[in-house]
């Protein structure tokens, strides 16, 4: 930590909601926002410039996931420290969370106060979930068998969503650094897995599994 202080990146799509996040750590005396970035992609592939002791990270972006952010930045660090800030708290996003190796999960709905809790104790190399979602964060590690979105391993997950966000094969292909064939590979184990009949059908979900989740205003 440079300076005593514990320096800090802040992933979000909105200059504004940044500036919130930048003032209520830099107002608390114990922090140095060290960078701020708009998108995913750029958070994993400006993490080694900076190396801050937390990454506050966002789920929603146009490009990849904050998830698979989490993943490429862990891929880079080993011992890196995200912490997601999401509007979205069902189960499924936390436990794919913590799957790609976020330290912490906290909603958006939280206090100014935990807020900056949660980044102190994730700095400190401790795991925090959402005071809030303390059932959801047990039940994250166990997974809801009852729910056959539950089966989709992280990397399929994530395809599934960027179907879900109108890109074809080659798109995601390109965004996730993989061939077209591995993501059509991705979509039959997708298929089976849902018991799907279709790609269209697989579409047709991943827009409504999106749509149903996507944050007013977007």
């Amino acid at each position: 930590m440079t300076d005593s202080l514990i320096t800090v990146m802040l992933v979000d799509d909105h200059a504004v909601v940044r500036t919130g996040y930048r003032m209520l750590l830099e107002m608390a005396g114990a922090f140095s926002v060290v960078a701020e970035v708009d998108a995913g992609d750029v958070a994993a592939d400006q993490y080694t410039m900076w190396s801050p002791d937390v990454v506050v990270m966002d789920l929603n972006f146009p490009g990849i996931s904050g998830i698979e952010s989490t993943r490429r930045i862990l891929q880079l660090d080993s011992d890196a420290k995200v912490l997601i800030f999401s509007i979205h708290d069902e189960s499924i996003y936390i436990s794919r969370a913590f799957d790609a190796g976020a330290s912490g999960y906290l909603c958006k709905s939280c206090s100014p106060t935990e807020m900056v809790e949660a980044v102190r104790l994730v700095a400190a190399g401790k795991l925090y979930t959402d005071s809030n979602l303390s059932y959801i964060g047990m039940q994250a590690a166990g997974l809801n068998r009852s729910d056959p979105m539950q089966f989709l391993s992280t990397r399929e997950f994530e395809v599934f969503q960027l179907f879900g966000k109108g890109f074809d094969s080659r798109d995601i292909a390109e965004r996730l650094g993989v061939t077209a064939k591995t993501v059509s590979n991705y979509a039959i184990l997708i298929k089976e897995k849902l018991t799907l009949g279709s790609t269209s059908e697989l579409v047709r979900m991943a827009t409504q599994f999106v749509s149903a989740r996507q944050p007013s205003g977007q």
